[in-house]
């Protein structure tokens, strides 16, 4: 699906596009055993609340094990370029010229200042999703305008096993002529069925946490919160890493002691960051590489998912998957 929008209203903007997006959007279902995936790709539905920021092609919008949700509204959403790394073009185009956000399409830069994710940019064109799925495996592929000066291929694939894995591969390719850099994570809205988000949730690092000011509890590889957050109530973490290990890319996260997931990236993790709200408890480790033309980057994310409270196989200690992947 493409959209050509010319700057205008805001708000007019936003209807549009979830107007849209409606008929273009599609979900699948990956499961196996009792692990259920819903995925929905060409999808539209997080610009209502955030504008063009997350990568669109793809969102997984549900995860249960034996019935029981465990992520908030928004879901596992993927977004390149928080803070400007790897979003092209930006700092050289002038006002109402194009720059190219991974993973949504062209964006119209509308202020003289610095790029900022909370900023809702004009849309010039939603770069279209090709989309590949059966029951165990969702693949789609996102291709930047030919015509454009930064290009780029975009793969992402996802796929479900045994143990309650997830595994999402990313593949990007720099198609252009010029060499650039980017940054990348997933905002992981992870919210288990009927649990507030409070003092109960804990997010266990395998690498160390630097020391900075938090609402969070800070332990050198644990942060947890102090209190139940009230409505509009939020605490934040980040920091970047120095010298950690795509071995020591993982954490877990525990709601009420009781674990819930165990995360495994396969890069070195640049930054990691949490994020909680009434709406999610979000650990977020972020990638960083830099590509010359003609090169590409092949990262992994893998997740496993415990069953709920007394089912028996959540009595064992969480631990990653027996083989993680490669990430192709």
């Amino acid at each position: 699906m493409q959209v050509s929008l010319i700057h205008g209203n805001a708000a007019a903007l936003l209807a549009l596009l979830v107007v849209s997006s409606t008929a273009a959007a599609e979900t699948h279902v990956l499961s196996h055993g009792v692990l259920r995936v819903e995925i929905e790709t060409d999808t539209d539905f997080l610009i209502a609340e955030f504008g063009p920021r997350f990568d669109r092609s793809a969102v997984v919008r549900s995860v249960t094990v034996d019935g029981r949700e465990l992520l908030g509204p928004w879901g596992l959403c993927d977004e390149f370029g928080l803070y400007g790394n790897g979003v092209l073009g930006y700092e050289s185009a002038d006002i109402d010229d194009a720059f190219v956000k991974i993973g949504v399409g062209s964006l119209l830069r509308d202020t003289p200042d610095d790029y900022h994710f909370a900023h809702t940019y004009p849309i010039e064109a939603l770069f279209p999703v090709e989309v590949e799925a059966d029951d165990l495996r969702l693949e789609v592929r996102q291709q930047a305008d030919p015509a454009l000066p930064h290009r780029y291929d975009y793969t992402k694939t996802f796929t479900v096993g045994e143990d309650n894995v997830l595994t999402i591969r990313y593949q990007l390719t720099n198609t252009g002529d010029s060499a650039w850099t980017f940054e990348h994570y997933n905002h992981h809205w992870f919210r288990p069925q009927d649990t507030e988000v409070g003092d109960g949730y804990r997010s266990v690092t395998g690498f160390a946490l630097p020391e900075i000011e938090t609402k969070f509890l800070l332990e050198p590889r644990s942060l947890r919160l102090a209190a139940q957050l009230g409505p509009g109530e939020a605490a934040w973490y980040g920091s970047d890493l120095d010298g950690a290990s795509s071995a020591e890319n993982n954490f877990e996260l525990s709601v009420d002691a009781v674990p819930m997931v165990h995360y495994q990236g396969s890069f070195p993790p640049a930054r990691f960051a949490l994020y909680a709200s009434e709406s999610g408890f979000c650990p977020e480790v972020f990638k960083r590489a830099a590509l010359q033309p003609g090169e590409s980057a092949n990262w992994s994310a893998t997740y496993r998912f415990m069953p709920p409270q007394g089912d028996s196989a959540s009595a064992s200690a969480l631990s990653p998957p027996a083989n993680p992947p490669e990430p192709f």
